[in-house]
């Protein structure tokens, strides 16, 4: 009889437990500072396989969190807007997660109003960043950080069925990586929407890119411990009316992406860019050009400045009515070459000398219909010999 009722009595203590309230979410202006110490606690002692949930709740932080060297941890909230993490408070750090570890998951919260980056991970082989938002709420401003979800000389990266807005640099940005998948994710009001920098073997599909001042960019840049990044695949996208003013802070390489800008492929190569909607930019639809159109030196004597090995093809175009954007050369050029008119797909020409043949740098194009602007400024001539048949690049793609 003892042990009957000594069970009834665990039973009835285990379900008070269950049905404990949540945490409370913070006054405005008052710091989470137990919710913080626990979390940050458990992120201090998890071990290979343990989940920290983060309850449901919007709770003011004023430091960062971090995950550091423990392999399989999962960081999960209640719901990507049920559990909402703000930094604007801050006073200690930068970022507002910060992951230096193997097979991590982020999953189902938002983080806003970080002092820098949102979320920052770096060295980690094995990522998996899902129903993640992150958000400066202030809108665009240079003082904003610089990057929403940003993954960093990584290995083996997934982020799916995430939302960024209002970063200053790029809203999601995937750099210096090997394996990257980006896909279903909605990225707007940012500098760049979706950014993969120095990154080999990447896919980027089924994304929506909207409203930023460029939607998707391909850039391989100099001066970076991995250079010479390569094979992107850039299909199945909704690009989407990126006329957003530039609000990058000065001497940041995206503040030289013109308002009006679909896709920017700078110095990449082997990428295929296809079925993807790019609607309603003011000045280009999609840009080929090498390193060398930046006008900024280097010093990498391993770097290779060129856009080679491009395929482009299927996509559809719809431009804007519109005037070119002014602020930006690149803007100014495209307005200068083509009064009045925005572009859909624009090659700055530049070609490496050692390469021959008619289409040295492989650059091949097969989009219907024929209606399409395109365009070979020449700007290694200063302009002298703008070529707007695209015959010369018609390829049909490989299958």
């Amino acid at each position: 009889m003892r042990s009957y009722y000594s069970l009834l009595y665990l039973a009835a203590l285990l379900w008070l437990s269950s049905c404990s309230p949540a945490p409370q979410e913070a006054a405005p202006g008052e710091i989470a500072t137990d919710l913080y110490q626990t979390l940050q606690e458990q992120l201090i002692t998890a071990e290979p396989g343990s989940v920290v949930e983060i309850p449901a709740g919007t709770f003011e932080f004023d430091r960062p969190l971090s995950l550091d060297g423990i392999p399989n941890v999962t960081i999960r909230g209640a719901g990507i807007d049920a559990t909402v993490l703000s930094f604007r408070y801050q006073k200690t750090g930068a970022e507002g997660l910060r992951v230096t570890a193997d097979s991590v998951t982020l999953e189902g919260f938002t983080i806003l109003d970080t002092k820098g980056d949102a979320i920052k991970l770096q060295d980690c082989n094995g990522i998996t960043i899902r129903n993640v938002k992150t958000s400066w709420r202030g809108g665009a401003d240079e003082s904003n950080g610089g990057y929403g979800l940003y993954p960093v000389s990584s290995r083996d990266v997934l982020i799916e069925n995430c939302e960024a807005s209002y970063a200053s640099d790029a809203g999601i940005y995937v750099g210096q990586c090997t394996n990257v998948v980006v896909r279903n994710c909605y990225a707007h009001e940012n500098v760049a929407g979706i950014e993969i920098e120095n990154c080999t073997h990447a896919e980027v599909y089924s994304n929506r890119s909207e409203q930023n001042t460029g939607g998707i960019l391909i850039f391989d840049l100099p001066e970076l411990p991995a250079g010479n990044g390569r094979d992107c695949k850039v299909h199945d996208n909704d690009i989407i009316e990126n006329n957003h003013a530039n609000f990058a802070p000065e001497g940041n390489i995206v503040g030289i992406v013109p308002p009006g800008t679909g896709i920017i492929l700078l110095a990449a190569k082997k990428v295929e860019v296809y079925n993807n909607r790019i609607i309603g930019h003011k000045t280009i639809g999609t840009a080929v050009a090498s390193y060398y159109i930046t006008e900024n030196p280097w010093e990498d004597k391993n770097y290779d400045p060129y856009s080679y090995d491009i395929r482009i093809h299927g996509n559809t175009y719809e431009r804007k009515r519109a005037m070119p954007d002014l602020s930006k050369d690149f803007g100014k050029m495209v307005n200068y070459l083509f009064p009045g008119k925005p572009q859909d797909i624009l090659y700055d020409g530049i070609v490496d000398d050692t390469r021959s043949g008619s289409n040295p740098m492989n650059l091949c194009i097969d989009q219907p219909g024929s209606d399409l602007r395109f365009a070979n400024v020449d700007a290694a001539n200063d302009f002298e010999e703008v070529q707007q048949d695209v015959s010369a690049y018609t390829c049909a793609p490989k299958g």
